[in-house]
């Protein structure tokens, strides 16, 4: 499967791909004897990939986007389907000889099989194979008949982003009558999945699952951790997401 370009974009503008550039483009400058330019890219991109790597820092920037709370029961009596969207799968896995969901859409599956098991709402996956292998809704459906006993009535297996998600969902719902769902998706990606569901033509209750509530205590919330350097980048490809989608088409 070769990289799309806004793909190949996306890993140049985020991290950590954004933050090495500089420091390269600083060690060119050196070269060049531009010295005082070149040191000043080098710490603020060193600076940057510290910071940023912080937990008390990724911590603050997914918080700033998980403004859903938890669903309210009384909400879901309004909803006529859950839409549950994927998040990528693991290829080829040896011990069950298919691709199957990764961590992030096993989240979603769990948390979709107990909405339905608790309100008995039908579930749609939506999900395509952007890269590559089988269709994202297809595993989802696996998954959720298989190992959660919650059956699928609808998928979608074309999509390859959020917008066609909304997009492709909207194709496949309309036509049976379904305009009030119950988005579910983590609760970081919940304001630009939510915005481009209500643009695609529902209404929207959010129903979002794994909130992060619980920062790490003391100094170590100052000591740069890889995992927080990719909490961060989490944060900043949504709100990116967000001004691209508010571009005009």
């Amino acid at each position: 499967m070769y990289p799309t370009f806004n793909s190949t974009v996306s890993q140049i503008v985020l991290l950590p791909g954004s933050l090495l550039l500089l420091m390269i483009i600083g060690c060119i400058l050196l070269t060049a004897r531009w010295r005082r330019a070149g040191w000043t890219l080098l710490v603020i991109g060193i600076g940057s990939l510290a910071v940023l790597s912080m937990p008390v820092t990724a911590y603050k920037m997914i918080r700033s986007l998980e403004s859903a709370g938890a669903v309210d029961p009384r909400e879901l009596s309004k909803a006529q389907a859950i839409v549950l969207l994927s998040g990528g799968v693991r290829h080829s896995q040896p011990e069950y000889a298919s691709d199957v969901s990764n961590s992030a859409t096993l989240e979603r599956v769990r948390y979709a099989a107990f909405l339905h098991h608790q309100h008995n709402l039908p579930i749609m996956v939506t999900g395509g194979n952007p890269s590559g292998g089988e269709a994202e809704g297809w595993v989802m459906k696996r998954e959720l008949e298989t190992v959660f006993d919650a059956p699928v009535r609808w998928q979608e297996t074309e999509s390859t982003n959020t917008a066609e998600n909304a997009e492709f969902a909207r194709r496949v719902l309309e036509p049976e009558g379904v305009n009030t769902i119950a988005l579910l998706t983590h609760a970081w990606h919940m304001p630009r999945a939510k915005k481009a569901f209500e643009r695609a033509g529902f209404t929207v209750i959010a129903a979002p699952t794994v909130f992060h509530i619980e920062p790490v205590q003391g100094i170590m919330n100052f000591i740069p951790q890889a995992d927080y350097l990719s909490l961060s980048n989490k944060a900043l490809h949504e709100w990116v997401g967000m001004v691209w989608y508010r571009l005009p088409r």
